[in-house]
């Protein structure tokens, strides 16, 4: 049975939590509360260890966005998600919570209902990212698979040719890593031959399915895989970064499940 998630609270509108209990409880999820005051929330977050929290951008001794610095500094543990609610439409206050982590803005009055079934489907795509991320590789592995599924995860678009020739250039380096050993130029022509294409049109095709996941997908996970590889210039990885990257991430967790299946 999945763990029931806890979804923590903070506000003095005693009718609008009781309207919350509710409204998640028929969810399926723990709902705690506590008064709008920073430094309780702080310690109940360090205490419960929450899924998600809601409380008011502003309050009493330390605002949201101090708490979530707070937690990320001092704790190994990742920081759940937090939910604001806001008494006014203010864009500068929003974005400051917003570039700080925070997942949305709530302006109050809010509909107990609507709010619940938010954060129930927040919490559905983040538990969806994180299994993408972390790729099962305790079956016999299927190198070719498991790119699909990282070059999916990460948004490169399926349909473009790009996305294939990145595919098949990282089953060429699984199946043979010592046959390329001076980056993309090797790499580019064995993808050319075997889909019957040419060393320019591999090139300038992987080039555009780079873009278009560092255009479209999400950043977050982005980030997390290239890190500062990521051109300041560019805002993107370049082709040989991309592919490097994507190579030692898949071999990488492949090696750690040949050793334990020894």
């Amino acid at each position: 049975m999945p763990q029931q998630r806890k979804i923590l609270i903070a506000d003095n509108d005693r009718e609008f939590l009781l309207a919350c209990q509710d409204a998640f409880s028929i969810l399926g999820m723990q709902t705690g509360f506590l008064p709008k005051h920073g430094q309780m929330l702080f310690d109940s977050i360090e205490k419960e260890r929450p899924d998600l929290v809601i409380c008011p951008i502003f309050m009493a001794y330390c605002d949201a966005v101090q708490i979530m610095e707070r937690l990320r500094a001092g704790s190994a543990d990742p920081c759940p998600a937090f939910i604001a609610l806001s008494s006014s439409d203010n864009e500068i206050l929003f974005d400051r919570f917003l570039s700080a982590g925070g997942a949305y803005v709530f302006i109050k009055p809010v509909d107990a209902t609507a709010l619940a079934e938010y954060v129930c489907r927040y919490l559905d795509l983040q538990d969806q990212k994180n299994r993408l991320l972390r790729l099962d590789f305790s079956s016999p592995p299927d190198f070719s698979c498991k790119a699909a599924d990282l070059l999916t995860t990460i948004g490169v678009p399926a349909h473009l040719t790009g996305y294939h020739y990145i595919k098949m250039g990282l089953t060429l380096l699984f199946e043979n890593p010592a046959r390329f050993p001076y980056g993309n130029k090797g790499l580019y022509q064995a993808i050319a031959e075997k889909a019957h294409s040419s060393y320019r049109c591999v090139e300038r095709n992987i080039r555009t399915a780079v873009e278009s996941a560092f255009d479209r997908g999400d950043w977050e996970i982005l980030a997390k895989l290239f890190g500062s590889s990521v051109s300041r210039k560019t805002g993107k990885p370049s082709n040989f970064q991309f592919i490097a990257t994507l190579y030692e991430y898949l071999s990488r967790d492949d090696r750690a499940a040949r050793c334990v299946n020894r």
